[in-house]
């Protein structure tokens, strides 16, 4: 559960404007009621009349801990929930709705009761998503440890791609870890969006979200070459220790060429090689000043595959300004 301090007040841009977002964190507002019903009336303040909420549980109003945060995009909306305790629905009501919904698993599970258009029961665990057309509200409940994002889009955008046919997959996938990387980034940066972003940016993600469902999207979009380029980053961080780390392997895991990997970070201020060598050499520096650690330079050079020790200490050196000893003594 994050310890950051959020606020449950929304932030927009102006009378009129759908962009913003509002979250609040157990931490910092108290447990229970107190977290809970600010969350609620700033959704239905916000949302309410686009996207209704069930009513939830006794249990989950009083003894809910954890963190949500709201990002909206105009008509379209990120939920993403970490928490310690469960959620369930009390009464999901008979409003008619006409949106699509997207849970993506990070923690624990989501059981989603009878969803429309489903045979059964859905459940949504770690590592798993469930994209779906919502007619009428469900009943859910979750896990205690539960870390889910949930996406809500409108209708009219995906309908005639998922009416009738429910999606499952897996988060590893490379449509589901672009839409993701690209989330991430919208989450960071909305708060400074105009207009004109914020409609880019909603449009994006339900691109984006036709990627997953047709499990393909335009590599050659520009407007997707930011996500492109932090799903890599977000892939390398994962695998700096792997030794077949490298553009190439990247490239194939994304399904996308090299060369459009690397007109992703063509207007960046680093290549995606100089972006692993550098985060290579970031966890070296971590591994060498670690308490008690009594790794050699040529340990730490291998582990993290530099070609030999010499190579090592002069990459370590133009980034350091020091050598790996002497970065090490001055840390201690």
């Amino acid at each position: 559960m994050s310890s950051r301090p959020l606020s449950s007040r929304p932030r927009f841009h102006g009378p009129g404007d759908k962009t913003g977002t509002f979250a609040v964190d157990a931490d910092s507002t108290g447990t229970g009621r107190g977290t809970w019903e600010p969350f609620v009336d700033a959704w239905n303040d916000r949302m309410g009349d686009l996207y209704p909420l069930p009513e939830f549980t006794a249990s989950t109003i009083d003894g809910f801990r954890g963190t949500m945060r709201s990002v909206t995009l105009q008509d379209t909306a990120v939920n993403e929930l970490w928490g310690s305790s469960p959620l369930s629905t009390r009464a999901v009501g008979r409003h008619e709705h006409d949106e699509i919904r997207l849970y993506v698993g990070l923690r624990g599970a989501v059981a989603l009761q009878n969803p429309h258009d489903q045979d059964g029961d859905a459940c949504v665990s770690a590592g798993t998503y469930f994209l779906h057309h919502v007619v009428t509200e469900n009943h859910f409940h979750t896990t205690p440890e539960i870390g889910t994002r949930i996406f809500i889009f409108p209708g009219d955008a995906l309908r005639s791609l998922v009416a009738g046919k429910p999606r499952t997959g897996h988060v590893a996938s490379p449509a589901a870890q672009i839409l993701m990387a690209h989330t991430s980034m919208v989450q960071r940066t909305v708060s400074d969006l105009g207009p004109a972003g914020a409609h880019a940016s909603r449009n994006a993600l339900l691109e984006l979200a036709k990627g997953l469902i047709l499990d393909h999207f335009d590599d050659r979009e520009p407007a997707f070459t930011p996500a492109l380029a932090q799903a890599a980053r977000d892939l390398a961080d994962a695998r700096l220790a792997d030794a077949d780390l490298s553009p190439a392997s990247i490239a194939a895991h994304l399904h996308v060429s090299v060369r459009t990997l690397q007109r992703a970070f063509a207007s960046l201020d680093e290549s995606f090689s100089a972006y692993i060598r550098r985060r290579r050499l970031e966890e070296a520096a971590t591994a060498l000043t670690a308490p008690g650690s009594r790794l050699t330079v040529s340990e730490v050079a291998a582990r993290w595959h530099f070609a030999d020790s010499s190579h090592f200490i002069r990459a370590f050196k133009q980034q350091y300004q020091a050598t790996p000893a002497q970065f090490a003594r001055r840390q201690a």
